[in-house]
């Protein structure tokens, strides 16, 4: 069973699944960054071999210091989102590293592009988290941003992102 932490979370995968920290991959960080200027990436790329579906997967944990960029958060995702997708067409062709480039080229394969955001948000209001941010805007405000890619993009906490994708999501100690 593919696990890998992300800050204060462990993520489990199904046995069988192909699953990878992406913005963590050498082909990311030494060479597609270098690319057109800095390119954000999300977390982690998931798939099932024998499914249909390509995941992405962007984790977010508000709750010790809370939100503090000012860029929209819908627009970074879409940003990541992006710069994934494009970085996975380029590592299908790298040339120094066999495992990414058959990774990249069996992610490419999938017809279905998933979208999902694990965001654990604090309980009291912040200046750059009003009262006002509510899940189910953010899901549709997502949804309007990834169209092209994903329409169901899913955003929830670590209960709710398990309920739809199986995975399993634990906080550590």
């Amino acid at each position: 069973m593919p696990e890998f932490s992300e800050g204060k979370f462990v993520y489990s995968f199904p046995e069988g699944r192909e699953a990878i920290k992406w913005d963590e991959t050498a082909f990311h960080r030494k060479t597609f960054q270098s690319f057109g200027g800095s390119a954000k990436a999300v977390d982690f790329v998931v798939f099932d071999p024998d499914g249909d579906a390509l995941w992405l997967i962007e984790c977010k944990d508000f709750r010790p210091d809370g939100r503090k960029k000012t860029i929209d958060l819908c627009d970074e995702m879409a940003e990541k989102f992006k710069a994934t997708l494009a970085g996975l067409v380029c590592a299908r062709n790298a040339d120094d590293d066999v495992s990414i480039k058959r990774f990249s080229r069996m992610a490419l394969k999938k017809s279905r592009l998933r979208f999902a955001v694990h965001w654990e948000h604090p309980p009291c209001p912040r200046r750059l988290w009003p009262p006002t941010t509510r899940q189910s805007a953010m899901r549709d405000k997502l949804r309007q941003r990834l169209r092209a890619g994903d329409s169901r993009s899913e955003l929830g906490n670590s209960r709710q992102i398990e309920s739809w994708t199986g995975w399993t999501i634990r906080e550590m100690g």
